[in-house]
């Protein structure tokens, strides 16, 4: 679902999964990767036919007002600058100390100047209560969230930026915004930007564009990742699944080393376990 179109540039602020959900009473009309990036709309298409828990995405034009107002600090000037030294070829071998100077600086202005306008909190307020439900608000009776990141630059065919921009899990009402702010300032991180260096993608550089999904956090006992082809050896017929007791974070940040499983998806009788490894638990 969409907000109702108040914004002074009449353009979508916000997208709820599930899409379509017994409050709703019709379905609405999808997002775009531009708009919300690759992951919000996987989790917005998935969410049609599969249990996902609910959410919601902030999409790119909800923080062009940050942006704007970022790009009128020097630390911006600054960066920017530096940016298309490293990028027209003349800085392909500056001083990577140098970057991460300007990065770590913008970075810093983001945390320190940033903060919701009361339309942002506005148009906030009614996702949170459309994805989460009429008694859920920001500042009492959120629950518990996970706020991600979701550029429309990430996991693209020939980009991918997985573990790059900043996570929050755990999120209150008290760390909300907070939280929101350090996923915009990740776009500034310099491991993202020596990425778009190496990659010639100059644009993503000074034009950057981000994304933000608020989404309810299970108390998970066990949690996993699941890849469609066995990506140790690239077989099509095998799915591999790594998982953890607790969340997956663990997981997916390499904190521990996961229980693997490999499955044979096409067995004659129905899809079997073909190996598994259980790890050390301490």
């Amino acid at each position: 679902m969409n907000n109702d179109n108040s914004s002074t540039n009449n353009t979508q602020q916000y997208y709820v999964f599930p899409s379509c959900s017994s409050e709703q009473q019709a379905c609405s009309s999808p997002p775009t990767l531009g708009e919300v990036g690759g992951k919000a709309l996987s989790l917005y298409e998935t969410s049609a036919n599969f249990s996902v828990p609910p959410g919601l995405v902030l999409t790119v034009s909800f923080f062009q007002p940050w942006l704007d107002r970022i790009r009128k600090t020097s630390a911006w000037k600054d960066f920017a600058s530096a940016a298309a030294s490293a990028t027209d070829g003349a800085g392909a071998s500056a001083d990577v100390t140098k970057s991460k100077k300007h990065c770590d600086a913008i970075m810093t202005q983001c945390k320190k100047i940033l903060s919701l306008s009361s339309s942002q909190k506005k148009q906030l307020g009614q996702a949170i209560k459309t994805a989460f439900g009429p008694e859920a608000n920001i500042a009492t009776n959120l629950g518990v969230v996970a706020v991600r990141s979701s550029s429309p630059e990430e996991d693209l065919a020939g980009s991918s930026f997985a573990g790059g921009y900043e996570t929050s899990l755990g999120v209150t009402s008290d760390t909300l915004e907070d939280a929101i702010i350090n996923s915009f300032a990740s776009l500034f991180d310099h491991r993202i930007y020596l990425y778009k260096v190496q990659h010639g993608m100059s644009a993503a550089i000074t034009t950057p564009r981000i994304a933000i999904i608020v989404q309810r956090q299970i108390d998970s006992d066990v949690s996993g990742v699941g890849f469609s082809i066995n990506p140790s050896n690239n077989c099509y017929d095998e799915v591999m699944i790594s998982a953890n007791f607790g969340l997956g974070e663990s997981v997916v940040g390499g904190i521990i080393t996961p229980d693997t499983y490999i499955v044979d998806r096409f067995d004659a009788d129905a899809p079997s376990i073909a190996s598994k490894r259980v790890a050390e638990k301490t």
